[in-house]
């Protein structure tokens, strides 16, 4: 199976140029993967128009879409308008969003029906909660799992990325704490599982889920070496072309020996 590795910028570069000169280098090593890997990174969104033109071998993606297709919702972005700059992949539930936006579970699953409807791929992310701890992720997830998918059917389900993002492994949170590859893993099969009972084992297996939670150049070897994690949501390193290449390689290098 195809690995996908996601670039998430959050608020950063401050200017083009600078978005650029993180991009630039991926793009041009991008054909010593591209056989078994999709890359994508999500600037922000004022970036997404100039980097169509640098982007050809990395896919773009948008860290957020408005629920609705247009109307007077001032500040908002929408899904159309996203086509419109190549975007492929939108990152929905993130936990940023969820605690420090108040995004509830109602906004997010409205989010993913209008993703489908413009007919790009929401990447929905579970794990994220202000109180999450590190024994009670199943739960957790699990509830965020039914009510993303509680408006749509097996056929628009199948067509969801999920990515296993908890909180409290996140770099930027007070306190976070490593997240092994064993726990990501189990996770990772939690919600395999759950898929299973909503698209059947063999459509699940077929599905990508991710894993998200400050992957580095220094741990991404304990994700890589479990081929369940189909690949990764990347933060702060994905804002350093060294540091998210030696991830994306490392996917890539994993993907053609299993």
């Amino acid at each position: 199976m195809t690995k996908l590795i996601i670039g998430n910028w959050k608020m950063n570069p401050e200017t083009i140029e600078q978005a650029r000169g993180i991009l630039l280098p991926i793009e041009h090593k991008m054909h010593l993967v591209q056989e078994n890997l999709e890359v994508c990174v999500c600037p922000p969104a004022v970036f997404l128009a100039p980097l169509n033109h640098t982007s050809h071998n990395v896919v773009l993606g948008a860290q957020n879409v408005s629920w609705l297709d247009g109307g007077p919702l001032t500040g908002e972005v929408s899904g159309s308008q996203l086509k419109q700059w190549k975007v492929k992949y939108v990152i929905l539930g993130h936990s940023e969003r969820r605690i420090y936006l108040g995004e509830t579970e109602e906004m997010i699953s409205k989010k993913i029906v209008q993703v489908l409807k413009t007919r790009l791929v929401p990447v929905v992310c579970l794990g994220g909660d202000k109180a999450a701890k590190k024994d009670e992720m199943k739960p957790l997830v699990t509830r965020q799992f039914h009510a993303a998918i509680k408006n749509l059917d097996r056929k628009q389900i199948e067509k969801i990325v999920f990515a296993y993002e908890p909180t409290w492994a996140i770099s930027t949170v007070k306190n976070s704490e490593h997240a092994s590859g064993e726990h990501a893993r189990e996770l990772i099969l939690h919600i395999q599982e759950l898929l299973s009972h909503e698209v059947g084992e063999a459509r699940a297996k077929n599905m990508l889920i991710l894993y998200g939670g400050t992957v580095n150049k220094n741990n991404v070897h304990e994700y890589t070496k479990y081929p369940e994690i189909d690949g990764a949501l990347v933060g702060a390193a994905s804002l350093d072309p060294g540091d998210f290449w030696e991830v994306v390689h490392e996917f890539y290098r994993e993907s053609i020996h299993s």
